[in-house]
């Protein structure tokens, strides 16, 4: 009795796993077709797809608190010191 609950618990598994690779196929290969079709590279018209440094010095955006890379952030110069960024909307709403 142990025995055979043991190996249906096993087999469960196996088949869950199983589906759960074939499932995620599926899905990437669906987000490829609706992807290509689309003529997108997976970011949105408005906006173009910024590349993000993997290293780097790291600075806080003052308006929303996100950290960005100084090597992507969008700059402004205030007296003489450069503040980062994360996009031009925070930059546009920076209160000098």
């Amino acid at each position: 009795m142990f025995i055979r609950f043991i190996l249906t618990l096993l087999a469960s598994i196996i088949v869950i796993t199983l589906l759960k690779g074939v499932i995620g196929i599926v899905m990437k290969g669906l987000a490829s077709l609706v992807g290509n079709g689309a003529g997108s590279s997976g970011g949105s018209a408005s906006t173009p797809r910024q590349d993000v440094p993997l290293s780097g010095e790291l600075k806080r955006d003052p308006v929303c608190g996100t950290f960005i890379s100084t090597a992507s952030s969008t700059k402004k110069t205030v007296g003489g010191q450069v503040i980062h960024f994360c996009s031009v909307e925070c930059r546009d709403k920076h209160k000098i």
